[in-house]
């Protein structure tokens, strides 16, 4: 299937764009010029007046949507490195238009002729390097050498492509066959080592055997040797080798074990008369009582249950039993530590069962600091002159931080909107050219708490997360776009206030477009110089380009100041954005 760019293949006037047929959201229009040129309308970028006086200008309509299309090479198909077998190759490639200019001057009815035959050009010496049963190996070169995004010469770029290789049949059957006589010759040889193993097994048992009787012998003259030499092990030894005396043996061990509890009691209650006198004497006190069962009783006071004499201690540990335990030895309370920010957690953390645990080392080895940024935008009824330009302003920011690696290692980027309810389009994640920019929609209603009570939950959560990745974390920013009045009167001011309570409360950038009240604005910023507005009688596209450049040149300012270690935060104000207190 063809892929033309160019919606109308002969120039129609300006003022007939809106009798073409499935004109897509993001075009461009562009204009031939007397004398030769080009000139180019988007959108974006040309006032209402502009697209009035130039409606009877011939012009042509090029798309500038993203396009994906998946094609499997049949006709010429990629050859091994011996020359006789082939790859069967299939190519999903994404593209979309950089230069509207370069589109219509190429004229191509199908961009398609372009992109294909330039990817094969750059697949085949590559796959000519590889033997055919090194598909994998092959596929892997051919996709890391394609570095995105491609600018090709015709005004497209390839944004996305992913090659897949494998063995075309007669190759696979070549392989199957190749793989069964490898398996054969080894299956022979496997079965000779095996016949040659069981033969020398057997003369080999033979001599362990021998071997065996003559240290089977040196080792029992070595264990009498080392057998105890009192009355327990004397008698054990005996009742090894003569069981038919096993009830003469056991009497004889009952009494001789009788003996030895007998002095060992007495052993004990010398020791308990011992404390009582130490005790009354008042040469130990309470609190050395733990020490007395390591160094003065030792270890038969844990055998026989560390008796002490009744009467001592304290009333609560008296007790009209002969005999008492030692109180357990008191432990100190943890100590409450708040981390710092962007440390690490202190070493002592309570735990279940209220001690201290031990310092753990700290494994982050983040060379940059993180910066978490937090997007939200209005979608209620009063931004729906401008959520094309929004969902324009993500794709943009996205671009950005893709052509920017330094600073995407830094930034981790969030998705927000809000009507009557807030939702999260895209989770804190680091931008790349995979990413899916959200597709924005215009809802009803405009309630801030949802969206306040949304940020009190994401923030300080993914913000652990990311102190468990990094040594530094930088306190999130929020980009607050708002269009409409809330309609939820003063609960949303107190879902704000507890998010800025919070320890992991972040800077709000609060930006204010149409006719909005500036006062709301000014209450939502934090601090209070981080709140802008554009004027209030500007069209909304044309204010929502403004915010899209505030929020570009912020956040590439946030992550560089991360890379660099630092935490500034410095509001790049684009002409058109001012601060609150100018705006009467």
């Amino acid at each position: 299937m063809s892929v033309s760019l160019i919606l109308n293949n002969r120039p129609v006037r300006r003022a007939e764009l809106a009798t073409l047929p499935n004109l897509p959201p993001n075009f461009a229009v562009v204009y031939p010029l007397e004398g030769g040129g080009w000139e180019v309308e988007s959108p974006k970028h040309r006032t209402m007046t502009q697209r009035w006086l130039g409606k009877n200008k011939l012009c042509y309509v090029v798309d500038l949507g993203d396009h994906r299309r998946t094609a499997k090479l049949t006709k010429t198909p990629l050859t091994c490195k011996d020359q006789a077998h082939r790859f069967e190759a299939t190519i999903d490639v994404g593209f979309r238009v950089h230069d509207p200019v370069a589109v219509v001057r190429s004229n191509l009815p199908d961009v398609l002729s372009a992109v294909y035959p330039y990817l094969i050009r750059r697949i085949r010496p590559q796959a000519a390097q590889f033997a055919i049963d090194e598909a994998f190996e092959a596929q892997a070169r051919i996709n890391g050498s394609l570095a995105l995004p491609i600018p090709l010469p015709e005004g497209m770029t390839l944004y996305y492509c992913d090659v897949q290789l494998e063995p075309d049949e007669a190759a696979r059957e070549f392989v199957r066959s190749r793989t069964k006589a490898g398996r054969d010759s080894e299956m022979g040889h496997l079965q000779h080592k095996a016949a040659v193993g069981s033969t020398r097994h057997q003369e080999t048992i033979k001599d362990i055997e021998q071997e065996a009787r003559l240290k089977r012998d040196e080792r029992e003259r070595r264990a009498l040797a080392s057998v105890r030499l009192d009355f327990r092990g004397l008698v054990l030894e005996h009742l090894a080798k003569h069981p038919e005396d096993t009830e003469k043996s056991m009497d004889l061990l009952m009494r001789w074990e009788e003996g030895r509890q007998l002095r060992a009691v007495d052993q004990e209650q010398r020791q308990v008369e011992m404390v009582r006198f130490l005790i009354e004497k008042n040469i130990v006190r309470e609190v050395d009582l733990p020490g007395l069962r390591e160094g003065v009783l030792g270890p038969s006071s844990s055998v026989f249950g560390g008796m002490l004499p009744p009467g001592t201690g304290t009333p609560a540990q008296t007790a009209p039993a002969a005999a008492q335990a030692l109180p357990p030895v008191a432990q100190p309370s943890p100590v409450a530590e708040t981390p710092p920010w962007g440390g690490t957690r202190p070493d002592a953390v309570q735990q279940s069962g209220g001690s201290p645990a031990a310092p753990s080392p700290d494994l982050r080895t983040t060379a940059v600091g993180l910066a978490p940024v937090y997007v939200v935008l209005d979608t209620s009824s009063a931004a729906t002159g401008c959520v094309t330009q929004l969902r324009d302003a993500l794709r943009s920011l996205q671009t950005l931080l893709a052509n920017s690696p330094d600073v995407t290692s830094a930034v981790r980027l969030s998705v927000l909107t809000f009507s009557d309810t807030a939702d999260v389009r895209m989770p804190l994640t680091q931008v790349s050219w995979q990413t899916g920019v959200p597709d924005l929609q215009a809802g009803n209603g405009c309630r801030y708490e949802p969206v306040f009570r949304r940020l009190l939950e994401l923030v300080p959560l993914e913000t652990e997360r990311l102190k468990q990745q990094a040594s530094r974390v930088n306190r999130p920013t929020v980009f607050f776009l708002a269009a409409g009045d809330p309609e939820d009167g003063g609960q949303w001011q107190a879902a704000h206030q507890q998010l800025m309570q919070h320890p992991y409360r972040p800077n709000i950038v609060a930006c204010g477009i149409g006719a909005i009240d500036r006062r709301t604005v000014a209450r939502i910023a934090s601090p209070a110089e981080f709140a802008v507005a554009a004027d209030a009688h500007a069209d909304l596209a044309e204010s929502a380009a403004q915010f899209s450049m505030l929020l570009q040149n912020t956040v590439l300012h946030l992550g560089r100041s991360a890379v660099a270690g630092s935490s500034e935060l410095r509001l790049e104000r684009p002409r058109g954005l001012s601060p609150i207190e100018d705006v009467e």
